[in-house]
């Protein structure tokens, strides 16, 4: 692999701990973790392997517990399993949903108890399944990409196994996760932790979020002297609280030619661009809602303060405002983790996909919009340069609010390979760049197609992007 660059594709267009998780300790170890509601009264752990997954929630109850997949993120139709224990004994059923109704107890039973108890914290189930059942009509199939977790529960049991209670409105919820990542913070080991590291923050510092629906703030940042080159291994987003739902995404780019007095200047990115701001397109960091701490792999960095790394740097915040509230400030930003411990391969960032262009219309109407872009083979020839190939580590799926599912098509020589991603129940609200399991060698002659998937269906007229990107 001598001569080989690394590279981390961002696919664009088309850590605190959880005040729960301080309270309840697992009956093992386990590699990932969530808080599924918002009040820390939910918490849920899992690990996988090729064929199983396993799970254990640990729930501020002593009545039942309910948790399972929808595609939707709605009650029904759904893969759910409900569970309790009354006097010592634990009652634990695979069911499926397909009304506002009591759910269905499932033909087989393809879940399976593994420990169920109470203690000071609530109720405690750890369960297994395998991530294909192939029970296509009452289970839902675990696959990578972003799957809707569905929880719910009540303060008391049933009195029987078959007569369950409605557990209302305030007691149930939905969270989408990437159950299969390995993108999660508490499964990665990071040099982060020792002290050969130095952080660097990108603030929007006391901005106040105009009333506008949508707004696109955009603020110079000139980098001092950090002492030389130095590897960035971490990306971690810094959002104020209370505006978690404000701020949709925020871009860094890395610019040549910018003179220094653009230092800490304010803008709108697409209709107050400073006299004497060249333009920058380059990428070097992406965060969107939903998204968490991105940790570079062990053996991978991002080249940071050398004498070709430019020290001028862009940070787009885009805010979300639907309601029109005026009054809020912000200092939201990123914080990036930088070490003199280089890694064995340095990254770049590539991006391909819809450009944001009044010529991309979504008709009203349409359920399953299907809207496609293309990568050729001479872009990709142009992007390696003298390279013979690089390496795909983590990928950065983006789209709009009418986005519903994302697939990256990968071809060579006139045949297709496997997809880079697909992610079949893309979420606006839960964007994150995601580790690969294994990296994807791009060589010459490679091309690609972007699909994105839309749902236009609860839209009269058709839906445009003007020039201030609102949709």
């Amino acid at each position: 692999m001598a001569g080989q660059q690394i590279i981390a594709l961002t696919i664009l267009y088309c850590l605190a701990v959880a005040r729960g998780f301080l309270e309840v300790i697992p009956t093992e170890p386990f590699n990932y973790s969530a808080e599924v509601d918002t009040n820390g009264d939910f918490l849920l752990f899992w690990k996988f392997n090729d064929t199983h997954i396993t799970f254990e929630v640990h729930v501020k109850t002593y009545g039942y517990v309910g948790f399972g997949f929808s595609d939707n993120g709605n009650m029904y139709p759904a893969d759910v399993v409900v569970g309790w224990v009354k006097d010592g004994v634990t009652h634990f059923r695979d069911y499926h949903t397909t009304a506002h109704v009591p759910p269905v107890v499932d033909n087989r039973q393809d879940w399976f108890l593994l420990h169920g108890e109470e203690n000071d914290f609530g109720t405690v189930l750890k369960f297994v399944r395998k991530l294909d059942t192939c029970d296509k009509t009452e289970d839902k199939k675990i696959e990578d990409g972003t799957v809707r977790v569905i929880y719910s529960y009540h303060p008391n049991d049933p009195s029987t196994d078959d007569s369950l209670i409605y557990h209302g409105p305030e007691r149930r919820g939905t969270k989408s996760l990437s159950l299969l990542s390995v993108s999660s913070v508490t499964s990665v080991t990071s040099s982060s932790q020792h002290h050969d590291v130095r952080l660097y923050d990108f603030l929007n510092e006391n901005y106040i979020i105009p009333s506008a629906t949508t707004t696109y703030n955009c603020q110079g940042f000139r980098m001092p002297n950090i002492g030389g080159k130095h590897h960035m291994i971490k990306v971690e987003p810094i959002i104020t609280p209370g505006n978690e739902k404000h701020v949709h995404h925020i871009l860094v780019y890395r610019c040549r030619g910018i003179d220094p007095k653009f230092d800490k200047v304010r803008y709108m990115c697409y209709d107050e661009i400073p006299e004497g701001l060249n333009p920058c397109s380059d990428v070097i960091i992406a965060w969107a809602i939903g998204g968490n701490t991105f940790y570079y792999p062990e053996h991978v960095g991002f080249s940071v303060g050398a004498p070709d790394d430019p020290d001028f740097y862009i940070m787009q915040t885009h805010y979300d405002n639907p309601v029109q509230k005026s009054g809020m400030i912000d200092n939201s930003g990123i914080r990036i983790t930088l070490t003199k411990n280089y890694r064995r391969y340095e990254a770049d960032m590539m991006e391909f996909g819809h450009g944001v262009d009044w010529r991309h219309i979504i008709p009203p109407f349409e359920k399953a919009y299907l809207s496609q872009s293309y990568c050729a083979s001479q872009c990709i020839d142009h992007t390696l340069g003298n390279m013979t190939e690089i390496k795909v580590f983590a990928i950065f799926q983006h789209a709009h609010l009418l986005g519903r599912g994302i697939k990256t098509r990968h071809f060579r020589n006139g045949s297709e390979l496997s997809p880079l991603a697909t992610d079949p129940h893309y979420d606006f609200d839960f964007q994150e760049t995601r580790l690969l399991k294994e990296e994807i060698a791009i060589i010459r002659g490679d091309s690609f197609i972007v699909e994105c998937t839309y749902d236009s269906s609860r839209r009269s007229a058709a839906t445009l992007v003007n020039r201030n990107r609102t949709v």
